[in-house]
C-alpha cells in the first residue's frame, strides 16, 4: 500500500495498521513490542523512554484517527472531534521556516509524545491539501486495513479490489443467488 501514499502520509498509514483486525496482530499490545515498532520505524530515541500511560495515548489517538479515516468514504463532518481534540492537545508542535520561507509544523516535543505530534502534524498539514480524506479503512469487515484511495473520484472502498473487493462482490452475489431461489422455485412451481 505504501508505494501510492504521499510521504508525508506513510508513517501515518503504518501507525494506523499497527493493528492487523484480520489476525489480530497488534504492535501496540505492550510495552516493548510498542518500543520495536518505533525503532522499526527509525524512532529508537523515542523508543526509549515509553511508558504504560504513553502506550495507552498512542492507542487511543491511533483509535481515533482510524475512526477519522473510517468516515471518509461519506461526506465530511460525521466524526465527534472531542476525543481526538482532547488526545492532540497536550502535544507540542513548532512552526519551522526553510530558506524559501515555507512554513512546515514540527514536533517540540520529546519521547511518544513527540513521535505523536509527527503524526497529528502530518495529519494537520495533509488536510489542508485533500491527502487526509484520501485516506480510507477497507470496507471489508475482516480486514480494515487503512489504505491511501488514489481513484480519481475518491471513491474506493476497498485496499485491493483483487482480494477484499472481489471476495465481497463474491459475497454479496451468492446472497442475492440465494435470495432469489425462492422466488424462482415459486415461479417454477405455479407455471402450468
Amino acid at each position: 500500500m505504501t508505494h501510492d501514499v504521499p510521504p508525508r502520509l506513510r508513517l501515518v498509514e503504518s501507525f494506523l495498521n499497527s493493528i492487523d483486525v484480520s489476525s489480530g496482530q497488534d504492535d501496540l499490545a505492550d510495552v516493548p513490542r510498542f518500543r520495536r515498532w518505533l525503532r522499526d520505524h527509525g524512532r529508537a530515541a523515542r523508543a526509549r523512554s515509553v511508558t504504560a500511560s504513553d502506550l495507552e495515548w498512542a492507542r487511543q489517538l491511533r483509535t481515533e484517527l482510524r475512526e477519522a479515516v473510517r468516515g471518509h468514504h461519506g461526506p465530511a463532518g460525521h466524526l465527534d472531534g472531542v476525543a481526538l481534540t482532547r488526545l492532540a492537545a497536550p502535544l507540542r508542535l513548532r512552526v519551522a521556516f526553510d530558506p524559501a520561507g515555507n512554513a512546515e509544523l514540527r514536533p517540540a516535543g520529546e519521547g511518544v509524545g513527540g513521535f505523536l505530534a509527527e503524526i497529528v502534524s502530518a495529519v494537520i498539514v495533509t488536510s489542508t491539501d485533500g491527502a487526509w480524506r484520501r485516506m480510507k479503512l477497507c470496507s471489508a469487515s475482516d480486514c480494515a486495513v487503512v489504505y491511501y484511495d488514489t481513484s480519481k473520484n475518491h471513491s474506493k472502498r476497498w485496499c485491493s479490489m483483487r482480494t477484499c473487493g472481489n471476495r465481497n462482490k463474491t459475497r454479496s452475489y451468492y446472497q442475492r443467488r440465494r435470495a432469489d431461489r425462492p422466488a424462482l422455485r415459486a415461479r417454477i412451481d405455479s407455471s402450468p
